[in-house]
């Protein structure tokens, strides 16, 4: 059989009772209810775990039932179904037009709506521990402070429980893959075995205090990048932290190594007002602050994004981290550089940013992908310390000035962000050969209202797989972070 097609029942097919067509309102006419004599079936919506665990674990074929079917490369289908073969999606359709063959061993989701697994582009799960701890400053140098202050507290088990603790609250938000910034790369490998999510883990770069090393840091990233992934799934990139923190000879030494080794660039980006002011007009706090510590070169020379693209940085895959503030062209820029920008709009909240300009990246062809950023720059609700959740990005996203449209905010977290990581042709879709991450929450409202429930969904997620694989998620629901 074909891959790459859907798979039309062939004989009689699994009818509904009448009991099924005149269930509780909300509920979609013609849903199935007990499967037929023979199919080995599992209801999502009781104990799902570890049955659920045990159950993917020892198949080579399963197939996923939900209410709503949302694959995001192509059209929400209800009542649908997704066919997984191991680690990889087989086929995607209607319940009706499945094959019987794979009516077998179903899952059946119920009253859900599932989708790709999101994809986080801008994380520091190793800051989750510092939730609250540093209330929203009067200018964005003082935070930079007070972070310094903190990690120099800490020590490596420090850091490792917070990137697990991280780990874990994306997993209970629908994150299925991420972006992550290794300020302790030494915690790799042993962090990655605490999860299944799907990491990117890019080394932070920073050199300005030792700039004579700089060739011998980036020789030492990308033989820690190699063994790394000689033994894991999992993939490494570079960091380049920042353009005042990095020098320029080390942004382009990374760049030179991202490009012949195929690896992904992320580099934080216009992120404040003061890194704005410093580079375009070689004034503010920011440059004040770095006097008297590292480099200040280029400063007055233009936008952040414009001294980049000069210095050819742009020229292999980079995600630009927030971008929050742009400069007449800038966005041309990134778009003929095929440069993602990665928005994080608690953090863009928490530091009182100027609107994200969503509509002129947009108009201008650049692929805007999301992120959370870290807890230690995300703002509390009340005087409830935040926690990692994608669902609050959406939320906040969606009650911003250029807010997008619920579907294009669903479209930033899946598609958007697997093209973001190069991987469009492997995550943030449903489709046939992609591989098997998705997500589900509870729905049971009309078709056309799928996108703006799940965005502004509170709590964990009903079900949640990575890799074809479930993963046991806690049904209470978690804190409210609006």
């Amino acid at each position: 059989t074909n891959p790459q097609t859907t798979q039309q029942t062939k004989g009689k097919t699994h009818q509904p009772s009448e009991q099924a067509k005149t269930s509780s309102a909300g509920k979609l006419s013609g849903w199935p209810t007990v499967p037929n004599s023979g199919e080995r079936f599992i209801n999502a919506d009781s104990a799902r775990a570890p049955e659920l665990a045990r159950f993917s674990s020892n198949l080579s074929f399963q197939t996923i039932r939900a209410r709503m079917v949302v694959p995001m490369g192509s059209s929400p289908m209800e009542n649908g179904a997704v066919v997984v073969n191991g680690s990889r999606i087989y086929s995607v359709c209607r319940w009706k037009e499945l094959n019987p063959a794979h009516r077998r061993q179903v899952v059946d989701l119920g009253e859900s709506v599932l989708l790709p697994g999101f994809v986080n582009c801008h994380c520091h799960l190793d800051y989750t521990a510092m939730s609250g701890q540093i209330p929203p400053p009067r200018r964005f140098v003082d935070w930079l402070q007070n972070i310094v202050a903190i990690k120099s507290d800490w020590n490596r088990a420090k850091f490792a429980e917070s990137w697990i603790a991280g780990a874990q609250m994306l997993e209970q938000s629908g994150v299925t893959s991420v972006l992550n910034i290794e300020s302790v790369p030494e915690m790799l490998p042993e962090v990655w075995r605490a999860t299944a999510l799907r990491l990117c883990s890019c080394l932070e770069l920073i050199n300005v205090q030792s700039p004579k090393n700089t060739k011998s840091l980036v020789r030492s990233a990308i033989q820690k990048s190699r063994e790394l992934e000689s033994r894991h799934t999992n993939r490494c990139g570079l960091s380049p932290h920042a353009l005042y923190t990095a020098t320029d000879e080390l942004l382009l030494s990374a760049r030179d190594a991202a490009r012949s080794q195929s690896r992904l660039l992320t580099t934080h980006v216009a992120e404040s007002a003061e890194e704005d002011a410093m580079y375009r007009s070689a004034t503010g706090p920011l440059l004040k602050w770095l006097q008297t510590r590292w480099q200040t070169a280029h400063c007055g020379e233009g936008s952040p994004v414009s001294i980049l693209d000069r210095l050819g940085y742009f020229r292999a895959p980079v995600v630009a981290a927030h971008v929050n503030y742009l400069a007449p062209e800038d966005e041309r820029i990134l778009a003929k550089r095929s440069v993602a920008v990665a928005h994080c709009p608690r953090s863009s909240r928490y530091f009182d940013h100027a609107s994200f300009p969503w509509r002129r990246l947009r108009n201008a062809g650049v692929n805007i992908a999301l992120g959370t950023d870290s807890l230690a720059s995300t703002p509390k609700t009340g005087k409830t310390n935040p926690r990692l959740d994608f669902f609050a990005e959406f939320a906040c996203l969606a009650g911003q000035k250029e807010a997008p449209c619920p579907r294009e905010i669903l479209q930033s977290a899946t598609m958007n962000g697997a093209k973001a990581l190069r991987r469009e042709n492997e995550l943030g879709q449903l489709s046939p050969g992609f591989l098997a991450d998705a997500v589900a929450i509870p729905y049971a409202g009309r078709t056309e209202n799928f996108a703006e429930a799940v965005v502004h969904h509170r709590g964990s997620v009903s079900a949640l797989m990575i890799h074809g694989r479930w993963l046991r998620q806690n049904n209470d629901d978690l804190p409210a972070d609006r």
